[in-house]
């Protein structure tokens, strides 16, 4: 109870900064509507001004709302923004049914910017991204046409000597009056125009040849949608080539007015879909790396214990081989000098003999100690780097081994051992199970990752799961998160393969 009343005092949950500016923008939107819809029902130069008023409010309030639901569900998705970015460009674009010329001469420069917008909207939908760079070409080509191209065509437009809108107010842009230049001028846009729509025509055509039935199911609408519109827009393109006679170019326009208006709902309708396809493909995308994150802490329960194995039974070999070899060598040695003690004084000569044999059972001692030494950690390994180290391992080979390495960097300490032991233990092997005449040893290395591999050409069959020793090596490259592959067909030789990253 005490928790229920906290809640309540805390009053409601605060609205992001996003959604505050929308409800914002949401609240300009509706003013801006009302302000254009006086403007087209006053205007003495309209030719319907009701149907242009209810199709012009229902046009830019149809994007606003959708753009805004869009934009607040998918943030980081640019096809919201661009939705409501057409609604305000929509309502500066109807300025040109005002009677004050300024107002009408903004209109007639800022008129075409909403079409601009449309085919960047249809180009990008539906991540919002313009995936390819004929995209961004041809939406580049539409964005000239409709924001700085009219500033070239209104300075040679005069409304009073033009068939187009004789009633309109005088063009205050107006530089030179000249009918032919003006026409040119259209013509060459058109042009233009058309083939930035033919290239989005082409964009729907290749999008639904690639696409999979669940993306033509959710990507349809604007397709059929889009495509039909403009394709209108073309005719009306095309209807530039000749005159002006009766109002079919009129009909054509509301016509594509209202296909228009009916694009923000498809845009919606397809994000939508697009965001809950997105969510069952992460649903689908969480429960697969879960199962390989469950996999792959089993597999590293069963390496972490292999290696704990593995070191002692590393440990019980070392200390196996100093108390068989060296150390007894080392008593061998002890005793032979005390009894080269015992004879120094009475018998010089066989003391000279013991103490020889004393410094040779002394220097096997020593090689064996070094030999030791170096299984377990190379000294030239340390010193000069993986490849010498390698090449040294070599000679001591009794199988012939070529070392063959490119440019290798130096790499950390830890891969470059686990590089080193992969090589030694797969030597081993060749030497004690292959029957083979020759091994390669090849080193490859970059930025990301160390490589070595290991070929001979004897019998083959090797199996890492048989106790060979290649199973704790694969432990020790993947606790550096590497990777150890062996492939030995019968009779074909043995190939190890280790990749660490580094």
């Amino acid at each position: 109870m005490n928790r229920t009343l906290s809640r309540a005092a805390a009053g409601p949950a605060a609205v992001s900064p996003l959604r505050l500016a929308l409800l914002g923008l949401g609240a300009a939107g509706i003013a801006m509507g009302v302000l254009m819809a006086v403007v087209i029902a006053t205007s003495e130069h309209a030719d319907h001004p009701a149907i242009e008023t209810v199709l012009s409010l229902v046009v830019s309030w149809s994007f606003l709302g959708t753009g805004l639901y869009v934009w607040d569900r998918r943030p980081t998705n640019l096809i919201g923004p661009l939705m409501v970015a057409f609604a305000f460009t929509w309502f500066v674009s109807q300025l040109e049914a005002s009677d004050v010329p300024g107002l009408y001469a903004a209109g007639l420069v800022l008129g075409s910017v909403p079409f601009g917008l449309l085919i960047h909207l249809l180009f990008a939908f539906p991540s919002g991204r313009l995936e390819h760079a004929s995209d961004r070409y041809f939406v580049g080509l539409a964005y000239f046409l409709t924001v700085a191209y009219p500033w070239l065509t209104v300075l040679f437009f005069n409304p009073a000597s033009s068939d187009i809108c004789p009633s309109c107010p005088p063009n205050p842009l107006l530089v030179s009056d000249d009918p032919g230049l003006y026409d040119a001028l259209v013509a060459v846009s058109s042009v233009l125009g058309l083939i930035a729509i033919g290239a989005l025509l082409w964009h729907f055509v290749r999008l639904a040849e690639k696409a999979d039935p669940n993306e033509r199911l959710r990507d349809a609408p604007v397709w059929w949608a889009g495509g039909v519109t403009v394709f209108l827009i073309a005719a009306l393109l095309l209807t530039s080539f000749g005159p002006e006679e009766g109002e079919l170019d009129d009909y054509v326009y509301y016509t594509a007015l209202v296909l228009v208006a009916s694009l923000p709902y498809a845009f919606w309708l397809g994000v939508l879909r697009s965001r809950l396809s997105e969510a069952e493909i992460v649903a689908e995308e969480n429960v697969r790396l879960d199962a390989e994150l469950q996999a792959r802490l089993e597999e590293l329960r069963e390496s972490r214990a292999r290696i704990v194995e593995a070191g002692y039974a590393e440990r019980r070999r070392v200390e196996r081989d100093l108390h068989d070899g060296a150390q007894q060598r080392l008593v061998a040695l002890a005793l032979e000098l005390r009894l080269a003690r015992t004879t120094l004084e009475r018998d010089p000569a066989a003391t000279a003999e013991l103490l020889d044999a004393a410094r040779r059972s002394l220097a096997e001692a020593t090689d064996e100690l070094r030999e030791l030494a170096r299984g377990i950690h190379p000294p030239v390994l340390t010193d000069r780097g993986l490849v010498p180290a390698l090449e040294a391992l070599a000679t001591r080979s009794p199988v012939p081994v070529s070392v063959e390495a490119e440019v290798v960097r130096r790499a950390p300490a830890s891969a470059e051992a686990a590089a080193y032991f992969v090589v030694s233990e797969a030597l081993t092997n060749v030497a004690r199970h292959s029957g083979a005449r020759r091994a390669v040893v090849q080193v490859s290395g970059g930025d990301h990752q160390l490589e070595v591999e290991i070929r001979d050409d004897g019998r083959g069959g090797a199996d890492p799961a048989s106790g060979s020793g290649l199973s704790g090596l694969a432990d020790r490259v993947a606790a550096l998160d590497g990777s150890l592959h062996v492939a030995s067909g019968r009779g074909g030789g043995t190939v190890v393969t280790a990749t660490i990253p580094v």
